[in-house]
């Protein structure tokens, strides 16, 4: 692979060259990036379709357990959890899905732009799950530090 040195502007083309067998990983991992997208979107759908019918679940769960359970409050609960994760599929999906149309314009009409908005779109779907990692650990940091604090529930 040869680099030259980049001195130019941001947006402006500097010489790399992509071997054929890079072109080939980039192309399968394109396909495989459509293939996971394509299963994103149905367990997005899903998952969204499941929020809104949460409330017979909890009927049912009120008549066996009792009415100790706020039947309104945990369906809205519920669908607002489930609609939630739905997004939360929905959106590294997408990035996916144009990772792969990216990937495939680029390299079968040797189309710059398409390529390198694939790239721009892989960025963001690392980003998105960064952002969701660090969030995740934040919660339970913070779930740990009132457990610790509040002595667990244990009295």
């Amino acid at each position: 692979m040869e680099e030259t040195e980049n001195t130019q502007d941001a947006g402006e083309a500097t010489e790399m060259l992509i071997s054929f067998e890079a072109e080939d990983y980039l192309r399968e991992a394109g396909k495989w990036a459509s293939f996971i997208a394509m299963a994103g979107f149905m367990f997005s759908l899903l998952t969204v379709i499941s929020a809104f019918s949460v409330e017979p679940l909890v009927a049912q769960l009120q008549h066996t357990y009792g009415s100790a359970i706020e039947k309104q409050a945990l369906s809205n609960g519920l669908t607002f959890m489930f609609i939630l994760f739905g997004i939360l599929i929905f959106l590294p999906s997408l990035y996916l899905y144009q990772v792969g149309v990216g990937f495939k314009n680029g390299f079968n009409y040797a189309d710059q732009p398409s390529l390198n908005m694939a790239f721009e779109k892989l960025k963001s779907y690392f980003k998105f799950f960064g952002i969701l990692i660090i969030s995740f650990i934040v919660f339970y940091i913070i779930s740990i530090a009132s457990a610790l604090v509040n002595g667990g529930g244990v009295r």
